[in-house]
């Protein structure tokens, strides 16, 4: 890590893991030695109502306790979800992940200022997901494949510390989940640059 801090924002939706994602990447990047601190925002507790985890790592321990303005790097774990809120604040040079099918929505590319140099990343976490049968009924758990993407292309956390903390605070479908972060670390894939 170059920097003091960095920041990290994800987005998705109520039942998607987001909250128990943060707080695993978090411990995975202590376990890396850094301090880390992950907490939500969530505004009607129910399934597929929007949710924002904020993720903190830094060389210290004294960090600040607000939402995170100016991310380093921003996931979305949900590929239906659109609007330039999303991307909001992201850093010049920062990183882009999203859960995608196909090429990045549009959308969210023409938001983007070609100037900023963002560094564009995708993975099809809902067929990962699928595959290792991580759904609560129609709905698939994409927590641990993004877990893997986050890891890999942020940095912050090796595959066996994610592992670890995944061990530590999942309990149902444990090696599927395990399977579904290496599948999501293995498959992430730069799709380009915004650079002018």
């Amino acid at each position: 890590m170059e920097k003091e801090m960095l920041e990290l924002r994800i987005h998705g939706r109520g039942g998607q893991g987001i909250v128990v994602a943060a707080a695993i990447f978090a411990e995975a990047v202590f376990m890396e030695g850094y301090y880390a601190r992950a907490f939500s925002l969530f505004g009607a507790e129910r399934r597929g109502a929007p949710v924002t985890a904020f993720i903190r790592a830094g060389k210290s321990r004294l960090m600040p306790r607000s939402k995170v303005y100016e991310p380093d790097y921003v996931s979305i774990f949900d590929s239906t979800m659109t609007g330039s809120s999303l991307i909001s604040g992201l850093k010049r040079g920062g990183t882009l992940l999203l859960n995608s099918p196909e090429d990045i929505q549009s959308s969210l590319i023409n938001a983007l200022d070609p100037e900023m140099g963002i560094k564009l990343y995708s993975v099809n976490a809902t067929e990962i997901a699928w595959k290792h049968n991580l759904a609560i009924g129609s709905f698939p758990m994409v927590n641990t494949v993004m877990l893997g993407a986050m890891a890999k292309n942020s940095g912050l956390a090796s595959l066996e510390s994610l592992t670890s903390s995944i061990r530590k605070r999942v309990t149902v479908k444990l090696d599927e989940n395990i399977a579904a972060v290496k599948e999501g670390y293995e498959s992430v894939k730069e799709v380009g640059s915004l650079v002018n």
